[in-house]
């Protein structure tokens, strides 16, 4: 984890430290949701000691959205950035559905200003975290298979209702070698013929922002400049497996049209 997401993590920590649980949490108890152990568990183990696998039973289960929710999602909320941020997002999905209860919640108009700023650093410290992390290049330069995990952390964002353009700033600032080369594996394992991202979660919640965001980040990869940059990247590379995968993704840029 790095020093700035580790800081981000402890920030949540603090900025949501007054939300308590009232000896109870609210979750759906059918059948096939939470059992009366886990409900206990989720009231009395400590929250920074909450498994992964616990508090993935609160995020498929805590359905809705009113003030108690509201409390109980903000008291876990922090552990939600610490498990994500170690790479076990509390989720039998995937790391995208998380943190939908921040989508219901339309946080970013309706909380106070510190907690949204909390939220919105988690999210960049994230992704510059992501941009920095080593990157695994298929020999064939073409990783038809291989999920990128950054576009799992946006899809995550937007399922999130978080700000895309924040993030899509911090990376074209970012001009290192491995934020180039995860524009280059998005657009490349992208499914343009269908005009969607490779990530199913971009518009299968039936979320109207999320699938407004990935129109937003696809615009962003079809960009003159984007097209530019994976160009001097390819003439740069010294490995031919990863030059490969940069002039594959700048021909398919060449060859879509631009947004709007």
């Amino acid at each position: 984890m790095s020093s700035e997401l580790q800081a981000a993590v402890e920030n949540a920590y603090r900025e949501f430290a007054h939300y308590r649980l009232k000896g109870t949490v609210y979750v759906c108890n059918c059948p096939v949701c939470v059992d009366a152990q886990t409900e206990r568990d989720l009231c009395t183990v400590p929250l920074r000691q909450i498994s992964a696998r616990l508090l993935a039973e609160y995020t498929h289960s805590g359905h809705g959205w009113d003030d108690r929710i509201a409390d109980d999602f903000r008291y876990f909320l922090p552990r939600y950035f610490e498990l994500i941020a170690a790479g076990a997002p509390p989720s039998n999905v995937g790391i995208e559905t998380c943190l939908g209860q921040l989508y219901v919640s339309n946080y970013r108009t309706g909380w106070p200003s510190s907690e949204v700023a909390a939220i919105d650093a988690f999210f960049l410290a994230l992704v510059r975290a992501q941009l920095a992390a080593s990157v695994h290049i298929d020999r064939t330069g073409i990783p038809a298979l291989q999920e990128e995990e950054l576009e799992d952390i946006l899809c995550m964002i937007a399922n999130a209702d978080g700000d895309l353009a924040e993030v899509l700033a911090v990376w074209d600032s970012d001009r290192s070698r491995t934020a180039t080369l995860r524009i280059a594996h998005i657009i490349s394992v992208a499914k343009w013929r269908k005009k969607l991202l490779a990530n199913a979660f971009w518009d299968g919640l039936s979320r109207p922002r999320v699938e407004a965001g990935m129109r937003q980040v696809m615009a962003w990869l079809v960009r003159p400049e984007t097209r530019e940059r994976l160009e001097a990247a390819c003439l740069a590379e010294q490995d031919a497996d990863a030059a490969a995968l940069l002039s594959h993704a700048e021909g398919l840029v060449a060859g879509l049209p631009r947004a709007g």
